[in-house]
């Protein structure tokens, strides 16, 4: 993008360093796919065999910003933000999470509207469709989630006979690659494609051709467009940061909508985003589908950024915003530990942060403050352990079943919609990666006084009476409420028991007619440490899930062993527990998953046979019977 320099000697040396990481993983590790344009041509389902574990089977749920406004593509647009994230190397990506907690995982999905897996590189690969576990976290949340197609500059490995094979037309106006891209996204259910196309010194009419493609992409799918301001109508590649008439075609065209999104490059000032603005009410779009970049990948919260030309009286002003890099709050840290990283996380979305520039100083904004953050909490029932997506170690009902590290965002929880919005001189809110209920995190507050904390914003219908259920334990002198706050304006509170170990709360919520839970919080009175490990809430009997049968395929190498498992059931909404039985008869976590098919590696076989237990769990917590299978490593 505009640091051409810095971006590509970085995306140049992913290919050393993941060639290094592979090593880590087991010979059968399934990864991620990435392709250049013959390769994609040639790909299919059925021929590759690790495309399997990188379907997602996690729905887009529905979002909403209030109790009446509902965020679809048929509302009303609002200023949003995308997000361009490079979670891992292109290559050697492992598709469902990998044992490790020093890994990026994204806490503040109620900010952004798109995830871009940004990735590719000349050497590697050039279409990048996103990994199925950031799908599923995105899609639980709401974010749609988007692949890359990244055409690199010549002068770094570009090829510009990369962009003719892509932009192959046949005699009857189809788009080979085009339908290839259509397929990759149905196939691995995720939302669409971002073109960055940043190769020089074309021949012919490529721009023109380039928009046929998109025209055709559009008619053929409904998937969506994320166009990147590098090439315009001319074929050239010249950054014009704004909309304009050299590039308003990748856009609007006549009655087509071109793009969902068009991220503009880094280099706007005020004007630039103005003239914007007023072009797109002239082709009959809204601003808000402009998204001016920036570029956060070297500093993080500490970049510089042209805050007056994105923000007037405490909401965005010309367009909406588009991150390039924003996992670089895992890259800044110099520890990698999730403590650190979220604390960056914090820093980045909140704001607050003065940084030091040549022109003196200035505040780092965030975005928390001048974006509403969206909420997917609107059906029961509901359930959530603040789990993060990783931990370093997991347990159930606070006993620990797993010592290993882990890393998987499909098992995210939805985590709270304020990450914290508290008075510090009061309370201190995180969350705790050393304590769990259920997963490797919890929520932990240390309250100094009378502190209000909130929590998550929902849309629950008080229509039936509803059962709320709070895990929790506390230390010292601390009382603790838990509030909801309704559409009416009325606040019910609920007192929560102390206990040093954790305790269950159950708490009957009666009906009222025409009435919304709104807001859920909690209250602390005095002095004192709590830890919530858990907050469900639901209004009728949830019926147990089906454990799906299964089968294996295993792989043996010097007394360990990796496995394939697959659910012969496709389910949704439902996560499989996978289990072993130790030589004491404890079961030892594997791993969970909402995918059919499921990769374990590092299984110890010096005994030859270990017993296999799998257990579903319904999202919202309920868990079927157990099937057991013994696994013999000898055969």
């Amino acid at each position: 993008m505009k640091k051409v320099i810095l971006l590509s000697l970085l995306v140049l040396s992913f290919v050393s360093k993941s060639n290094a990481q592979k090593s880590e993983f087991g010979d059968n590790q399934p990864y991620s796919s990435f392709w250049f344009v013959e390769e994609l041509l040639q790909w299919s389902v059925e021929s590759d065999k690790e495309a399997k574990f990188n379907i997602s089977q996690v729905a887009l749920a529905d979002r909403f910003l209030n109790d009446s406004t509902e965020l679809n593509d048929n509302a009303p647009k609002i200023p949003g933000i995308i997000a361009l994230m490079a979670p891992h190397t292109t290559n050697f990506h492992p598709s469902q999470g990998f044992s490790t907690v020093k890994q990026y995982a994204f806490p503040f999905w109620q900010y952004i509207d798109y995830f871009v897996q940004w990735g590719g590189s000349a050497n590697e690969g050039i279409i990048i469709p996103p990994t199925a576990f950031w799908t599923d976290a995105a899609h639980k949340n709401g974010v749609k989630s988007i692949g890359t197609v990244f055409f690199p500059p010549n002068v770094y490995g570009g090829k510009e006979e990369w962009v003719y094979e892509f932009l192959v037309q046949n005699e009857d106006g189809s788009f080979p690659v085009a339908d290839k891209l259509i397929e990759v996204a149905t196939t691995y259910n995720f939302d669409g494609w971002f073109i960055n196309q940043e190769t020089y010194d074309l021949v012919g009419e490529m721009g023109e051709l380039m928009k046929q493609f998109i025209a055709y992409y559009r008619k053929q799918s409904n998937l969506k467009l994320v166009w990147y301001d590098a090439m315009i109508d001319d074929s050239r590649v010249i950054w014009q940061d704004e909309l304009n008439e050299h590039n308003q075609m990748y856009f609007q065209d006549g009655n087509t909508n071109m793009s969902d999104v068009f991220f503009i490059n880094f280099r706007y000032h005020e004007v630039n985003l103005e003239d914007s603005k007023i072009l797109t009410k002239e082709l009959g779009r809204s601003e808000w589908d402009l998204f001016a970049g920036i570029d956060v990948q070297s500093k993080s919260f500490m970049t510089p950024v042209k805050w007056d030309a994105l923000y007037k009286d405490g909401k965005p002003k010309n367009t909406s915003i588009g991150l390039y890099w924003s996992n670089s709050t895992f890259d800044i840290s110099e520890t990698k530990t999730p403590e650190e990283v979220y604390n960056n996380e914090q820093k980045f979305w909140n704001g607050g942060t003065t940084v030091e520039t040549r022109f003196g100083s200035s505040t780092w904004k965030g975005f928390a403050d001048y974006f509403e953050p969206r909420s997917v909490l609107n059906e029961l029932p509901f359930k959530t352990n603040f789990n993060y997506g990783l931990g370093r170690f997991y347990n159930e009902k606070g006993k620990t079943v797993s010592d290993k590290e882990w890393h998987n965002l499909s098992i995210q929880d939805v985590l709270p919609t304020w990450q914290f919005h508290v008075d510090s001189t009061k309370v201190n809110a995180n969350i705790s990666f050393n304590e769990s209920y259920n997963g490797g995190s919890s929520l932990f507050f240390e309250g100094f006084s009378d502190a209000e904390i909130p929590l998550y914003k929902t849309k629950f219908s008080l229509d039936k009476s509803l059962k709320l259920q709070v895990v929790m334990k506390t230390f010292g002198n601390i009382d603790m409420q838990i509030y909801c706050k309704l559409s009416n304006g009325e606040t019910l509170m609920f007192p929560l028991k102390k206990s040093s170990s954790w305790f269950t709360n159950t708490i009957s919520i009666p009906a009222q007619k025409n009435s919304i839970i709104s807001k859920i919080g909690v209250l602390t009175k005095g002095k004192g440490t709590a830890f919530l490990g858990e907050l469900s809430l639901n209004n009728k009997k949830e019926k147990n899930p089906t454990t799906s049968s299964f089968s294996m395929e295993t792989f043996v190498k010097n007394h360990t062993a990796e496995l394939y498992i697959h659910f012969n059931e496709k389910s949704v909404g439902v996560y499989h527990n996978i289990y072993y039985l130790n030589a004491k008869n404890e079961k030892v976590w594997l791993g969970k998953t909402p995918s059919q098919d499921f990769y374990i590696s590092n299984i110890l076989t010096k005994k030859s046979i270990i017993n296999l237990e799998v257990q579903s769990e319904s999202f919202g917590g309920l868990k079927g019977r157990i099937i057991r299978k013994k696994v013999n490593f000898s055969q």
